[in-house]
């Protein structure tokens, strides 16, 4: 993944900071930076220049030219490269020099700080004009106007620890000269105050008034004050006072800004707040606690904190902004200390007020600049003082992501022999995200001051080790092979480290590592016995190991494996020679002489090694395979010398001067002998016996038929033998043995079988051979057998080859068959030609010989070719090879040919000069034979010169007894009657020729006719003009073609041209345009592509032949020709239109020197040139337009318009007026009736009205004037638009012949103008405006340009039980020209207008839908139901009321395919609330509005709808209405069966659509009312002693909702204190979920106080019921003792 660059990155401060190469770099990697066309490429380009296209040519001149200029801007580059590289060297010497000099000027006290600024020297050391020359920023680009450099004066120190005047008049608590008191002048500076004030932070305003000394008065020459030495007390007060005075007149507040912000006074921070105000009081003395004990207020905020440098590249300038904001509340002063490097430099700030202060919030800039010398990393800080404690660090940092190699630490390049060179290499890659320049250097050469100096050569040399490159160049992702060569001198491990160092100034180590070893080779063992050396034996003087074969016999092969181990970690190579022992007899202890040593190639070839070369592996063992194969009986003794190739010499002693050697690239090696191996050998002879040593087979065999022996071979020799029987295959008979080679072990027997086959039937005795190998005798073996043979027969007794011509041959098929078991071997050969020669023979058998096989046949064919006329006679032989043959008699009859012609002279009566002449003769074989015939081309005759004559067949063959037709073409060169001439016709067989007379008459003239390929010819009385081309009704722009022949009568051929007399054109078909077209073009086209350039080449070939204006052309093909003798040559005229019409002319034929023949044609051209932009050109359905569709729009909605452009490709203008009619399917008319008075369709104005007289048509439909037309509702809006039209002139001319035929031509220029016209045309639909409208309704499409109408459609308004309509309608486009030429050429085209032209149609639908949104509840009764109690109107178990809301909710969804704008309302009780989500169903924040807000509702989408219903006491009142009496509509009482009553209100939502159509959803709220009763509705307690408490209980009931109730007990006599009712108060609720009522016990207590009778009324109130309940209470009180209740 890819991140784009931050904003705020840095950005190079060369003009050239808008360069995008490194983004086309990072996307199109190599195709663009890799060097597509170098040197090599221009260089070859240029060798191959000539030669070649001119284009190739242009483009190497070009090449050359692009190449010399970029070579030229690469050398200025690096020439202004080197120059600002010297500069910025000479800049940072001459900057150096003057920061040592202000050193020593200033001292050593302030450097730390970091205060001194060198003034930047670049700009006089680089030449400025070769900069801008180049188009790169100079210094005067950036830099002010630079003042001449001039030395500062030597007496003058800079002290940058000096207070600045700013801090002496606003910081500073020393006296200050105001030029009216006299200052004294300090003796001595402290150096305190500097390092105290450096900090800038001050003590409070009172400890400055403290500090501050008295000022002294100016004037000195006055007394001194009497206080001063003994002052008295009134003195004292007086001076105290004046004291006081002068305190109270510096004691002024001052101004924050020049205040530490952590002081009282000082600027209040932006971001922190400040603690609690402290009285004024009391300010002053705690203010330099607070201030301690504070934390650090920030003055300024750095934007950014750290600055950062990134891809930066040496000779770059790089810019960024340091931004310091003020975040105090007070406007401040800045200071910035540069960076101590000379890497980073920073320029003015730039403020955003005058005089360097910084306003409260506002900011500060600094732009930072960074020329880094290399590409290492860099680190600074910028210093910003401000008034606060501690300083302000901006750290700035530069760094660029290295470059990251794959190269490893560790190289280790394995092992090499002493004095060998070993080319290692290894794969590096970088794989970082930057570029870098590498070095390789050893270790030792680091660092080093100049690498320019140190990597001199290709490769970098440590012995024994060298690096190559020492030098490279990586981009990211690029990779390289870095070659190490190791060539070490001694035997031991070396290992050395080379330093890489890269242009960023990063360094990393690698170490190299290598063993150098000698050869070591060990021989590890021998396979098989080792048998020791025979006491005397003479060995080789050089051998070190001995191995010794067992004896064996000859050709035998004995090996043995002998393994040696490589002792070295390197491959070896190595190849073994066999030599010839150095045999020479040595004392013991006695060194041999070398010159006794000779090498001397073995020549026996006993002894083979086994692999012969190779290499050994390193630390391995290596098998070697020893063989042993003598050839004969004697000694052998050898010597194997094991030779290593390409072994290095050992390098020279190292010299003792220390030079460094060059590396070796190669070194000098050879083959060297490591190691001898002698071997020696012997051999014994092969011992061979058979069992049994004859075979006797007794009896007679069939000869070809095999029979089988058996008998056994013993080797008793020392190794195996090799044996091969040798086959007896003479004239007759085949012995053999099976196997006859193979392979016999040691002391083992072999099992053979004696195969003996028969050819001829006699006895046979001989003896069979075996070879041994390598055995010199071989072994024999006799057999005896005797043989008998075979019979074959032929399939006929004789042979008759009938009829024969003499001079040809005949063959026929006889077939033999052997009838016995047995092969047969026969020859069948003619009886007499025995003595006979071979070449006077006249049979000839093929095959003469064969064999034939058990019971089988075979064919033979014999061959008869007779030499003379005869009756032939002879006998075969058929002859078996030792069986029994027989004999076949054969007979021909050999004749020859006669052919004669049946009719001897050839009569031409037509002739024609030049032209052949066809005629016909017949030859007839008189014979049997079939006979071939042979014309000859030259004629015979005193006139043969004057004619040539040719036969068809010129030559062939007669059958027997048949006759031939031969045809004659015969030409005269000369106008002469030809009796003098005759052919010669050779018959082969025949002696003399046959010879035929030819007489020949005068020529005729060239004749022509015409007709058409429907139509017979015509006579040649007939005239060619009653001929006509009639092309019938075309289709517009639909090429149809008609064929017309052209029939040549004589034999002359005539040159013919045809064009159009009108409409003629001169183009010609486009054959090979778009050939030409592909020519140029190097890739082959696509299919797709090369149809598309022929569609183009045809449709600009059409243009070019409609071009004239006239509206068709005529093409004919071919227009120009040769037409043969009696040749018929088809014609195609072609008829191209873009204009409708009735077309007429006349087709010219010119035929050679015969008058030119006119052919008339006709068409009539249907359809329509216009089409819409929308579509496109519609060839099949012309007058068809767009189905305009309008999709579903609102009943009652706006009106909607679509724009379509017309366009016109034809060059006329057409006039266009449009009608719309709708389309009812409930319409049974059949025609329309039309009737025009004048102009059907007149021209109008802008107004509607007719620019010239005419009417308006009528119809069986409602008659209309133009005023009623202009003026009706349904036509507003409608009128259309006048447009000036322009006649066309014409550009043709008519001829005199055309003039003459204007009186009778069918199309006249002017006609006289109908008065009435009518038209009878199906019925299309009713004519209206309403509801669709074209605008404008008359328009001019100009030619070759188009025309814009706009369709409009105005939504029905349906009525109310009109579920959707569908509105299908037409628009008819009547075509008519204004122009006269236009509309009729006389004599050739006319075309029609308005009604008699088929308009053009433009389909319209659009369907009305009623506004209706689908309601979607969670029950699906239709009714949104509310179900509430009176019970919930209790807040809790008091009787305190509050008031409700019982919300329930509905989806409402858009099912149509436009939106929807409605508003919704209802009545109280109920209320819509807000169509959002999540509304508090407890309590209703929205009052109860009639209407909502209007709301919109997308195709397909919902909407929640929450309704509330809301409850409150007055609902009540609902409850106790009589049905007489004002009931609110929608409230009804239901009482139910258990005695509940329930208010039910019944309305409906109302959805108020925006074509003010209504839709209703039923709501409907059930409220359960509380009813109480009582069990009993009087109570009478009688009798009571008074004193005594009587209790009575009842029950109060309550149905329905919950309630709350409280008793009151009411008396008019005042008795109500001896009753009591207990509980007074309550609420009655049913513990049970669902109950529908429940009750309470009441008890009712009545205490006499009195001897009398006491009345009460309980009223049972409670706040939801409106009537009370009454309970009658009555008792009497008595002291009688009987009421007294008794106490148990």
């Amino acid at each position: 993944m890819r991140f784009d660059p931050p904003v705020n990155s840095h950005r190079p401060a060369s003009g050239k900071s808008q360069d995008i190469s490194h983004i086309l770099a990072s996307i199109f990697k190599d195709i663009y930076t890799k060097d597509i066309i170098g040197k090599d490429t221009v260089s070859n380009l240029t060798k191959t220049k000539k030669g070649r296209s001119s284009y190739h040519d242009r483009y190497v001149e070009k090449l050359q030219q692009a190449h010399s200029e970029y070579n030229r801007c690469i050398k200025e580059a690096d020439m202004l490269e080197s120059h600002i590289i010297q500069a910025r060297a000479r800049a940072a010497a001459i900057e150096n020099q003057a920061y040592e000099r202000m050193k020593e000027k200033t001292g050593d006290a302030y450097d730390h700080q970091g205060l001194f600024t060198v003034k930047s020297a670049f700009s006089s050391c680089v030449d400025e004009d070769l900069l801008k020359t180049n188009n790169l920023i100079s210094p005067q680009d950036y830099l002010t106007t630079q003042k001449p450099r001039v030395e500062a004066p030597a007496a003058v120190k800079t002290n940058p620890a000096r207070p600045t005047f700013t801090y002496a008049m606003h910081v500073s608590r020393e006296p200050q000269d105001d030029g009216y008191t006299l200052i004294p002048t300090p003796e001595k500076t402290n150096p305190e105050m500097y390092n105290s004030d450096l900090s800038l932070t001050l003590e409070s305003s009172s400890d400055t008034t403290k500090r501050m000394k008295t000022p002294i008065e100016p004037n000195q020459t006055k007394p001194r004050p009497k206080w001063k030495d003994e002052p008295s007390a009134k003195d004292r007060a007086e001076g105290r006072e004046k004291l006081q005075k002068l305190k109270d007149k510096h004691n002024f507040l001052r101004n924050p800004r020049f205040l530490p912000p952590n002081v009282q006074q000082g600027g209040t921070s932006l971001i922190r707040s400040r603690g609690k105000v402290m009285k004024p009081e009391h300010s002053r003395k705690g203010m330099e606690e607070q201030s301690s004990s504070d934390d650090p207020v920030p003055v300024f905020l750095a934007k950014p904190s750290v600055l950062f440098f990134t891809d930066y590249s040496v000779g770059h300038v790089y810019e960024t902004t340091l931004e310091l904001k003020n975040l105090t509340s007070s406007s401040r002063h800045v200071r910035v200390i540069p960076p101590t490097t000379s890497y980073f430099s920073i320029g003015l700030g730039r403020f955003p007020g005058e005089g360097g202060v910084v306003a409260p919030g506002m900011s500060c800039k600094y732009t930072v600049r960074f020329a880094p010398d290399s590409l290492a990393d860099y680190e600074d800080l910028i210093v910003v003082e401000t008034q606060a404690e501690h300083l302000l660090v901006v750290p700035i940092e530069a760094r660029r992501p290295p470059p990251v190699l794959t190269l490893p630490r560790v190289l280790d390049c394995g092992y090499c022999l002493i004095g060998g060179v070993k080319f290692v290499e290894f794969l590096c890659q970088n794989v970082g995200h930057s570029a870098g320049t590498f070095c390789i250097i050893p270790k030792n050469q680091w660092p080093a001051s100049n690498l320019r100096s140190v990597v001199r050569t290709y490769f970098s040399e440590q012995p024994p080790f060298a690096v190559s490159p020492s030098l490279f160049v990586l981009q990211p992702g690029e990779a390289t092979v870095v070659e190490v060569v190791f060539f070490p001198a001694i035997a031991e491990k070396s290992c050395q480290v080379f330093t890489v160092v890269c242009d960023n100034c990063q360094v990393k180590d690698i170490t190299i590592e290598g063993e150098g070893q000698l050869i070591a080779l060990e021989l590890v063992s021998v396979s098989g016995e080792k048998e020791p050396a025979v006491i005397g034996e003479v060995h080789d003087l050089t051998a070190d190991h001995f191995v010794r074969f067992s004896p064996c016999n000859p050709h035998s092969v004995q090996q043995k494996k002998l393994v040696i181990r490589n002792n070295v970690h390197l491959e070896l190579p190595f190849h073994w020679q066999i030599m010839k022992p150095n045999l020479y007899p040595l004392l013991p202890g006695e060194t041999p002489n070398p010159s006794h040593i000779h090498y001397h190639l073995a020549t026996d070839g006993a002894f083979h090694i086994s692999p012969q070369t190779g290499v050994l592996a390193p630390c391995q063992d290596q098998e070697f395979l020893f063989t042993f194969s003598p050839e004969e009986l004697k000694d052998y003794h050898s010597v194997c010398h094991l030779v290593l190739r390409d072994v290095p010499h050992l390098p020279p002693e190292p010299c003792d001067n220390g030079i460094l050697q060059p590396v070796r690239t190669g070194s000098k090696v050879s083959d060297v002998i490591v190691m001898d191996i002698e071997v020696k050998g012997s051999t014994e002879p092969y011992q061979v016996l058979l069992e049994p040593y004859a075979v006797v087979i007794p009896g007679e065999l069939f000869i070809c038929t095999t029979i089988r022996r058996q008998f056994k071979m013993w080797n008793h020799s020392k190794t195996c033998v090799f044996f091969q029987w040798e086959r007896m295959s003479s004239r007759c008979h085949i012995i053999e043995v099976e196997p006859s080679t193979g392979k016999i072990e040691e002391n083992e027997c072999f099992d053979f079988d004696l195969i003996v086959t028969g050819g001829k039937p006699e006895k046979v005795v001989t003896s069979l051979v075996c070879h041994i190998e390598h055995r010199h005798e071989p072994v024999t073996l006799a057999v005896e057998v005797s043989f008998k043979g075979p019979i074959v027969t032929l399939s006929v007794p004789s042979m008759d080859f009938g009829l024969m011509r003499l001079g040809e041959q005949t063959q026929t098929t006889l077939l033999l068959t052997n009838i016995t078991q047995l092969e047969a071997s026969w020859t069948l050969e003619e009886r007499l030609n025995r003595q006979k020669d071979h070449q006077d023979t006249q049979i000839l058998v093929e095959p003469c010989s064969g064999v034939l096989p058990p019971l089988a046949s075979c064919s033979v064919d014999v061959v008869f070719k007779p030499h003379f006329c005869q009756r032939f006679e002879t006998e075969l032989e058929l002859t078996v090879q030792n069986g029994t043959g027989c004999h076949l008699s054969v007979r021909a009859d050999v004749q020859s040919p006669q052919v004669c012609l049946l009719n001897c002279e050839l009569v031409l009566s037509e002739l024609y000069i030049g032209v052949p002449a066809k005629g016909a003769v017949t030859l007839f074989n008189q014979t049997l034979l079939p006979s071939h015939f042979t014309w000859m081309a030259q004629l015979h005759g005193p006139q043969a010169s004057l004619c040539t004559a040719s036969f068809d067949p010129s030559s062939g063959t007669l059958a027997p007894n048949a006759s031939m037709e031969i045809a004659v073409n015969f030409t005269s060169h000369r106008d002469l009657e030809l009796t003098q001439v005759a052919a010669l016709c050779e018959v082969q067989g025949m002696n003399s020729p046959l010879i035929l007379g030819i007489v020949a008459s005068k020529p005729k003239k060239l004749s022509v006719s015409f007709s058409l390929p429907s139509v017979c010819s015509p006579a040649d009385d007939h005239s060619p003009s009653a001929l006509e081309l009639d092309f019938g009704d075309v289709i517009l722009k639909r090429a149809v073609t008609k064929q017309l022949l052209i029939t040549n009568q004589t034999a002359i051929p005539a040159p013919f041209t045809i064009e159009a007399g009108y409409f003629s054109c001169l183009a010609s078909k486009p054959n090979n345009k778009s050939d030409k077209r592909c020519a140029y073009i190097k890739k082959p086209l696509h299919s797709v592509q090369a149809k598309k350039v022929e569609e183009k080449a045809d449709e600009e070939f059409v243009s070019s032949l409609l071009a004239n204006g006239k509206g068709a052309a005529f093409f004919v093909q071919p227009n120009t020709g040769m037409l043969g003798p009696f040749e018929t040559q088809a014609v195609d005229v072609t008829a191209y239109t873009d204009m409708w019409g009735e077309y007429r002319d006349h087709l010219i034929f010119r035929v050679g020197d015969l008058e030119p023949t006119l052919i008339p044609m006709q068409m009539t051209v249907k359809g329509c040139p216009l089409y819409f932009q929308m579509t496109g050109p519609r060839p099949d359905d012309q007058n068809q337009g767009p189905i305009i569709q309008f999709g579903t729009h609102v009943s009652g909605g706006d009106t909607v318009s679509r724009s379509l452009r017309i366009n016109n490709p034809t060059m006329f203008d057409i006039r266009m007026d449009w009608e719309t009619y709708n389309i009812d399917q409930n319409d049974r008319k059949l025609v329309d009736v039309l009737v025009a008075y004048g102009d059907a369709f007149p021209v109008k104005d802008a107004d509607g009205n007719e620019v010239m007289s005419g009417a308006m048509r009528l119809s069986d439909r409602n008659i209309q004037t133009a005023w009623e037309r202009t003026h009706s509702p349904d036509s507003e809006g409608t009128r259309g638009s006048f447009q000036s039209v322009t006649d066309v002139e014409g550009e043709e001319y008519l001829t005199e012949d055309d003039c003459e035929e204007e009186e009778t031509c069918l199309y006249p220029c002017h006609t006289k103008k109908k008065l009435f016209s009518v038209h009878i045309r199906p019925h299309v639909g009713s004519l209206s405006d309403y509801p669709y409208c074209i605008t404008p309704q008359q328009i001019v499409i100009p030619a070759k340009s188009s025309g814009t109408i706009h369709v409009s459609f105005t939504p029905l308004t349906l009525s109310g039980s009109a579920r959707d309509s569908r509105c299908v309608g037409l628009a008819l486009g009547f075509m008519s020209l204004d122009s006269e030429i236009a509309a009729c050429v006389p004599g050739k085209v006319g075309r029609v207008q308005g009604l008699d032209l088929e308009p053009v149609r433009i389909d319209l639908l659009a369907v009305v839908k009623p506004a209706v949104l689908l309601v979607q509840m969670e029950e699906d009764e239709g009714v949104l139901d509310f179900n509430a109690t009176a019970g919930d109107l209790l807040r809790g178990e008091s009787e305190e009321l509050r008031e409700f809301d019982i919300i329930q909710a509905f989806q409402l969804k858009n099912t149509s395919e436009m939106p929807l704008h409605f508003r919704l309302g209802t009545q109280l009780p109920f209320s819509v609330l807000k169509p959002e989500p999540r509304a508090q169903s407890s309590s209703s924040s929205n009052p109860p509005t009639g209407d909502s807000q209007p709301l919109v509702l997308q195709p397909q989408h919902s909407m929640q709808v929450k309704v509330a219903f809301h409850c409150s006491l007055p609902l009540l009142d609902h409850a106790d209405l009589q049905a007489d009496e004002d009931v609110p509509p929608g409230v009804t009482l239901v009482h139910s069966g258990s005695g509940q009553k329930k208010l039910r209100f019944q309305q409906n939502l109302l959805i108020h659509y925006n074509n003010n159509s209504l839709q209703a959803v039923p709501l409907r709220a059930h409220l359960s009312l509380a009813t109480l009763s009582l069990s009993t509705d009087s109570i009478n307690f009688g009798f009571c002693y008074i004193g005594q408490t009587q209790t009575i209980n009842i029950n109060l009931h309550s149905h329905g909702a919950h309630t709350y109730w409280k008793s009151v007990i009411e008396s008019d006599e005042g008795d109500s204190h001896v009753f009591k009712v207990t509980p007074d108060f309550g609420l009655l609720r049913s513990k049970e979920l669902h109950a529908a009522s429940c009750s309470q016990h009441l008890q009712i207590s009545f205490t006499a106080s009195e001897d009398r009778e006491f009345k009460a009324t309980v009223v049972i109130q409670s706040p939801l019921v409106k009537t009370p309940l009454t309970l009658q209470l009555q008792g009497t009180g008595s002291f009688d003792e009987v009421y007294r209740p008794s106490t148990i």
